[in-house]
């Protein structure tokens, strides 16, 4: 059985979003743990250039709509110089070139990562990538898993959930030291007390929500309400006119992207996600926010939509409401900050199933057992393992 593995990793996308960074992360961990990574992406997209100052080998694909026959011929011409053992495609639009282009050179593994699974459509090129060119499907929730397994009628051994894992520091700053800096950032008085999300929310995303549910409760607690990173300007110019009208603003604070959101899960004493259905269709994300919240033992609450739930276990980890429901959000925020005990409780469980579950070496696990259940398979099938052992 080979304990290494030649993973090539394509992607499209020219941001340096959750896709791009799960990644790069992803192959850092791989590197780690003695496998090869090698990624195709476009040559001015910050995967490419990070990739490559970290002695990543690269290649420059544009996956422009006009260069994917290029693209695929070129593709193919990579993976007969590379002979990688696995494939892994993260988008559809360099899916339907990287996917096609591995079997025609006969890549032994291929894996097309959906991060967005309620968008996808039962379309016949979409039943091709899923079910013919693909080996495997990962997905980054559970709910993700099982709408693709539905909706192409795929075997539950096809279609696998593989969250992206945390990278956690090795130490956490003291709760009461990050309240006081966030404090001091804010121009708060020292001793004010904090709840807040981080990720984009629009006022037609559950931003809405978070501020009827705090003009609920703001008489009933002193805490100010943070949110960091909304959406768009125009989006952040919406949810600050609705504070002023529900007459919060004065303990409403909008910020800027956190870099480093470990101190600011430390300083709160809850993390919202309110997410709400999109034209009847959930949402779908990696929760890395939830996940990170949880292991800096910040008390969480989602809204009951696509896989938070997976994440959340009412009661268990965190509490959890009915998408639009100001009024339960604002009940439960109040639950949390007024029953200690029992948010204690779940606390100390959402760490340690975080920690168990959820961190990057989790996630590479993972990733590595599938590839060796893939490898006897096919080992028994067509002596692939005995292939697998002569390359390097």
């Amino acid at each position: 059985m080979r304990s290494h593995y030649k993973i090539v990793h394509t992607a499209c996308g020219r941001d340096w979003g959750g896709l791009e960074k799960r990644i790069f992360n992803e192959s850092v961990w791989m590197d780690k743990n003695g496998h090869q990574v090698v990624i195709a992406a476009p040559e001015d997209s910050p995967l490419f250039q990070k990739a490559k100052n970290a002695g990543f080998r690269v290649y420059a694909m544009s996956f422009s709509p006009m260069g994917l026959i290029n693209n695929y011929r070129e593709l193919i011409r990579i993976f007969q110089n590379e002979q990688p053992h696995v494939l892994n495609a993260h988008d559809h639009t360099d899916a339907k070139v990287a996917l096609a282009a591995a079997q025609k050179a006969d890549v032994a593994c291929r894996i097309l990562s959906c991060h967005d699974s309620t968008r996808v459509h039962n379309s016949w090129y979409n039943r091709r990538m899923y079910k013919k060119l693909s080996h495997y499907i990962f997905t980054t929730t559970d709910y993700g898993a099982r709408h693709i397994q539905a909706l192409f009628h795929l075997k539950n051994t096809q279609v696998f959930s593989i969250p992206s894992g945390i990278l956690a520091p090795d130490t956490l700053e003291p709760k009461e030291t990050a309240r006081t800096n966030l404090a001091a950032q804010l121009a708060c008085d020292p001793a004010t007390r904090f709840i807040g999300s981080v990720g984009p929310v629009s006022r037609e995303n559950g931003g809405t929500t978070v501020l009827q549910a705090f003009k609920q409760m703001q008489f009933r607690i002193s805490h100010h309400l943070v949110l960091a990173n909304s959406s768009a300007d125009d989006d952040k110019a919406e949810l600050m006119d609705l504070a002023r009208e529900l007459g919060i603003s004065d303990r409403t604070h909008f910020i800027g992207c956190k870099k480093d959101v470990w101190p600011f899960y430390r300083a709160l004493d809850c993390k919202l996600l309110a997410l709400e259905d999109i034209n009847n269709i959930p949402g779908e994300g990696v929760f890395r926010a939830l996940l990170e919240a949880m292991y800096c033992s910040c008390p969480v609450i989602g809204s009951r939509t696509a896989g938070i739930p997976d994440i959340i276990q009412h009661g268990i980890t965190g509490l959890v409401y009915d998408p639009g429901d100001a009024n339960a959000l604002s009940n439960f925020v109040l639950d949390t900050l007024n029953r200690e005990a029992a948010t204690l409780e779940r606390v100390h469980t959402a760490r340690e199933q975080v920690r168990r579950f959820h961190t990057i070496d989790a996630m590479g696990r993972d990733i590595i057992r599938i590839y060796r259940l893939h490898q006897v398979k096919r080992s028994r099938q067509q002596g692939w393992g005995h292939d697998l052992q002569d390359r390097d």
